[in-house]
């Protein structure tokens, strides 16, 4: 059989972000496809952007450097190219300087691009990708395929379905939504911003870094009024250190699964996997004791004296730190995947937050102008965050641990649910599960396959349907940031063509 008389291969991503975007780069540079087609469902007005990238202000940093945020694994710098070719000059000269982290949505436009070359690509090798402004509200699986359902009554029968719906939108703990003077979601902020009085006093809630990007967005804007970040711990993200490279020789995909496959259960014990990196900072100088100095420090040291701190310490002759944000990511989805149930449990329960703050640092200048707010006496960072309530006139008692005080205006910027399905999902997400094509992880999204994002669940793994993103985030710890998105994009394309593969070589 020559490609032209093979059947067709119909590929249904809901979701048109930049893991869709990954997903068709990775399709296009697969040969031997033979002829397909793909259908990206994408209701919003931000398709290829997604949430995180959609157009807003240029005060909203990537907190990835450049040259580490492709969109395709086979090309790694190919966003640091893009940037040079369109003019930018974002990612060249001194890592600390203002300028060196584009604005999220400068990355966006390079999204477009890639996602626009890609679909050329595989229009040109009969794959057409058709976008469909409408959101799926159903799913149907079949022996050979799954049926979509969108909310417009639009219903498509595809081979492989791919779930790619982003992140959720920050929750209202305090049920705050319709109260005049709270900002139920921060982005975009070119919406936001224009909306609070430059003298008013403000309080965001949350410390992560969508609470930084308000902070440093507010100070751009010349905001002169009193700023509180507050969140139940108060942790902000770490300072990004100038990066390091070095070559990994023991904290490696490859040594962590040897270790699993000597021991009788097939997997590492917490204890061993931190051996491996012991071992690997030894390797390059470095010891332990500043990684749990950092690990346990955001649970007993001031904030903004934290900050400073590592503000000061991003060229720290110790390349502890920089090893393990180059080592994690790089082996970090292997070695969670590995790791025993209890001790992924110990993780989550006991250092999530501090980990998460230092694998998802800010970028320098960032830190500059938070240290500057605090300085300045116009900027507060606490933790012991319980309660907000509207007053009886206008604005809001918050209230902090032991203390509480009034606020003009309240910016809603803590985490996405930890369910981390969006609510314009849950009906997609719901069909789902109710057809018992896929099952809940007690963690987080849907139960996944590590190897291959397909869909698990009811003791089966799905091998037409695949999750990326935070949807997989109960079975991979580390879903967010384009190096891990890439890769996920590339273990999908791979696993759908090995089935597509399979499935020729042994035909019905």
């Amino acid at each position: 059989m020559n490609a032209s008389d093979r059947p067709r291969i119909r590929v249904g991503i809901v979701g048109g972000g930049a893991a869709a975007v990954c997903l068709l780069d990775r399709l296009a540079r697969t040969p031997g496809r033979g002829p397909g087609a793909v259908t990206v469902f994408e209701p919003s007005d931000n398709l290829w952007r997604g949430r995180a990238y959609q157009r807003d202000v240029d005060s909203v940093l990537a907190n990835i450097i450049p040259s580490e945020m492709s969109a395709s694994t086979d090309d790694p710098e190919s966003f640091l190219r893009w940037l040079g070719e369109t003019g930018f000059s974002h990612g060249v000269g001194d890592y600390a300087a203002d300028g060196h982290f584009p604005p999220r949505h400068v990355f966006g436009s390079y999204l477009e691009r890639t996602a626009e070359q890609a679909r050329t690509e595989l229009a040109q090798g009969d794959w057409p990708v058709t976008v469909v402004k409408d959101a799926v509200v159903g799913a149907r699986q079949r022996a050979d395929d799954v049926v979509l359902t969108t909310a417009g009554g639009r219903t498509e029968t595809f081979d492989y379905v791919i779930c790619s719906v982003g992140a959720g939108r920050p929750a209202d703990h305090y049920d705050l939504a319709g109260t005049p003077g709270f900002h139920g979601d921060p982005y975009p902020l070119t919406r936001t911003l224009p909306a609070i009085a430059e003298t008013a006093d403000v309080t965001v809630l949350g410390t992560g870094l969508a609470a930084v990007d308000v902070v440093v967005s507010l100070a751009a804007r010349g905001h002169r009024g009193r700023i509180t970040m507050a969140s139940r711990n108060g942790a902000l993200p770490a300072v990004r250190q100038r990066p390091v490279h070095p070559e990994l020789r023991h904290f490696t995909p490859a040594s962590l699964r040897a270790l699993a496959a000597g021991s009788p259960d097939g997997r590492i014990g917490l204890s061993e996997l931190l051996g491996l990196l012991n071992d690997e900072l030894a390797a390059h100088g470095a010891g332990p004791a500043g990684v749990l100095a950092e690990l346990f420090s955001i649970e007993k040291e001031d904030p903004a004296a934290r900050l400073v701190r590592q503000y000061e310490n991003i060229d720290s002759t110790d390349l502890g730190m920089r090893i393990m944000q180059h080592a994690i990511p790089e082996s970090g989805p292997d070695a969670w995947t590995l790791l025993r149930a209890e001790d992924q449990e110990y993780i989550r329960e006991n250092h999530y937050r501090a980990i998460m703050s230092l694998c998802c640092p800010m970028p320098p200048a960032n830190a500059r102008t938070l240290i500057g707010l605090h300085e300045e006496g116009r900027l507060r960072v606490t933790g012991g965050l319980w309660n907000v309530k509207p007053l009886a006139g206008d604005g809001f008692h918050v209230a902090v641990g032991d203390d509480s005080y009034e606020t003009d205006v309240v910016v809603n910027a803590v985490s996405a649910p930890s369910h981390r399905v969006p609510v314009e999902a849950h009906p997609f997400v719901e069909s789902l599960v109710e057809e018992e094509a896929a099952e809940y992880h007690p963690s987080g999204g849907l139960r996944i396959e590590p190897s291959t994002s397909r869909i698990a669940g009811h003791g089966r793994v799905h091998r037409r349907m695949h999750a990326i993103g935070d949807l997989g985030a109960g079975t991979l710890f580390f879903t967010s940031g384009m190096p891990s998105v890439a890769e996920r994009a590339d273990d999908i394309v791979r696993a759908i063509a090995e089935d597509v593969e399979a499935a020729r070589a042994c035909p019905a």
